[in-house]
């Protein structure tokens, strides 16, 4: 494997002596050491290495975490000259970074692995592990988010155990593509495309699922699905008030309804465009199987079980999407049950507004008469929905 560019440490003067050169390796060393070094807080808990905050400070400024391996070797192809090295430590280097590669977590673009385990997988000594890491954190492809720890420097309070450092593998922030002046009527003010009659450019470049994970791409694979799906569907999803059917003939059909409602909360929802149906179902699909609404789901999004509203729109100041629906949809539920969706909390207060309470009538005497047309009709809109209601009831209207 060949790499591209690279930076030599610096040599020490020419004509001192071997035990002078020696001296001065030693100290650039214990200074290359220090430099990078990234103390663990003691008074951090130890949580705190898989908190945000500490991974916006160990990274490197225009670079981002990378999930993917495929990406993070291209980059090392990139950035890193080894044509100079020794042929052995070219395959030390290889093996090392396999190892952090294997190592990596593909959810959040960290690892968590000690120096003696990295020797073991790349079959070399803790010395040569570390010359590759120090090469990779020189060029800003590996950044430290907490430094090791052993039992016995544990802070007083904290639990007595060895903790493995925590890294995060790196590569440069992807040069961003504004939209020309021709496909501003692709975007909306907070750059998320929505669908026109119009050639869409996320349609016409057809981004293939394997490319889009190869390549750091899937949130624009998402939003390319969601708009071939839009373009295809768009007279059916602007009603919000759609659910799920009483039962369905197969599997199949309930699935591809299940689908069809996450395809409408994303229309409904900009944020949600960069997931995929399948996310965005495994976390909603409870709650339509409780009788909620598209409209119910957009509502939760925004607002707690107590009708207050979230100090944020959106997701905004979320780092994923994704959590941000399980937090918002977890809060309406309790004890592991769906509440109330809004719909019903509203059907229910209005008939209670409606209706008359039984002992008033025995103390009057009088028989109640039926209800009017005019709340009849209201009645039956807020059950089904205006459309369906005009469909089933047209005299009401």
């Amino acid at each position: 494997m060949v790499f591209l560019v690279s930076s030599l440490p610096a040599t020490p003067p020419h004509g001192a002596s071997t035990s002078a050169q020696h001296h001065i390796k030693c100290a650039q060393k214990q200074e290359r050491a220090r430099k990078s070094h990234t103390k663990r807080p003691a008074t951090k808990p130890i949580e705190w290495e898989n908190s945000t905050a500490a991974r916006l400070a160990a990274l490197p400024a225009d670079h981002v975490y990378t999930c993917s391996a495929d990406q993070w070797w291209e980059a090392l192809k990139n950035r890193i000259n080894l044509t100079q090295r020794r042929a052995d430590f070219r395959a030390t280097f290889e093996n090392v970074c396999d190892a952090l590669s294997y190592a990596l977590n593909s959810e959040t673009g960290t690892l968590r692995i000690t120096w003696n385990a990295l020797a073991k997988l790349a079959s070399t000594s803790i010395s040569s592990v570390q010359r590759v890491l120090r090469l990779l954190k020189e060029h800003q492809l590996i950044t430290v988010i907490a430094s090791g720890r052993s039992a016995a420097m544990a802070p007083k309070g904290h639990e007595k155990k060895n903790l493995a450092p925590v890294y995060g593998l790196t590569v440069p922030t992807p040069p961003s593509v504004a939209p020309t002046e021709s496909d501003d009527s692709f975007y909306d003010e907070n750059g998320y495309l929505f669908v026109t009659d119009c050639p869409s450019p996320l349609r016409d470049e057809k981004i293939s699922y394997q490319r889009a994970i190869k390549e750091g791409l899937f949130d624009q694979f998402c939003k390319q699905r969601y708009a071939l799906y839009a373009h295809a569907h768009k007279d059916s999803l602007e009603k919000k008030r759609q659910g799920l059917e009483a039962s369905y003939t197969s599997i199949k059909a309930k699935k591809q309804a299940l689908t069809h409602l996450a395809r409408v909360l994303q229309h409904h929802c900009f944020d949600l465009r960069s997931l995929s149906a399948t996310s965005i179902t495994s976390i909603v699909q409870p709650f339509f199987e409780a009788g909620w609404t598209v409209r119910d789901v957009l509502y939760a999004l925004e607002y707690r079980p107590d009708n207050s509203a979230y100090n944020t729109k959106g997701a905004t100041g979320m780092r994923s999407v994704k959590k941000w629906l399980i937090l918002r949809m977890k809060a309406w539920t309790q004890n592991g049950l769906v509440m109330d969706s809004r719909t019903a909390i509203e059907e229910r207060e209005y008939r209670t507004r409606t209706s008359i309470p039984e002992s008033s009538t025995a103390t009057v005497g009088k028989k109640v008469s039926a209800p009017s047309p005019e709340v009849k009709r209201r009645i039956k809109v807020a059950l089904l929905g205006e459309d369906r209601a005009r469909i089933q009831y047209p005299e009401l209207f």
